[in-house]
């Protein structure tokens, strides 16, 4: 592992940290919510969002082994989430980067300095040489948040998911270490 540990500080008042159910429901439940949240996200992050999605998910980090999954956390709430989906075998050295955030936190850098922040943790302490993202193309900020953190694309992935019966085109990405 890594010298550096979580929680991982970035910006002022934010960090990435473990999730904590205790502390963090009524905030996950509060973000989760909105429509606007999944709209680029896998159907796995549910809409609505509601307090047995929040206790399944707490359910889920807590036996994760390594811990993958973590909260982006802003001034001291927690604001969003930020994981990896590490390969296995011949594939052990690549992992897939999935993130979101609350809306009320849009538009300040948040994820891009969070992505800045975890990516270099995670290279070291997974052995990562390869981190992949899908980004819909309706989703410009997050194909921007993964541009300003080195990912390149790689190619246009034509139908690659249909989120509430409309077909969604998705960007590859990938960042080479």
């Amino acid at each position: 592992m890594s010298a550096a540990r979580l929680p991982l500080a970035f910006g002022a008042g934010c960090r990435i940290r473990p999730w904590a159910p205790a502390r963090d429901a009524a905030d996950l439940l509060r973000h989760a919510d909105n429509p606007n949240v999944p709209r680029f996200l896998s159907t796995r992050f549910p809409h609505p969002y509601t307090a047995a999605d929040a206790q399944a998910w707490f359910d889920f980090v807590a036996v994760q082994a390594p811990a993958t999954n973590w909260a982006i956390e802003v001034d001291g709430a927690a604001a969003g989430g930020i994981g990896l989906r590490l390969g296995r075998d011949e594939f052990a050295h690549s992992a897939e980067l999935g993130y979101w955030l609350g809306e009320a936190h849009w538009g300040r850098g948040i994820v891009s300095a969070a992505v800045a922040a975890l990516l270099p943790w995670a290279e070291q302490s997974f052995g990562l040489r390869r981190v992949a993202a899908y980004v819909a193309t309706g989703n410009p900020a997050s194909l921007r948040v993964l541009e300003k953190n080195g990912f390149q694309r790689e190619g246009l992935l034509r139908m690659r998911a249909i989120r509430d019966g409309i077909a969604q085109d998705h960007v590859a990405l990938a960042r080479i270490r």
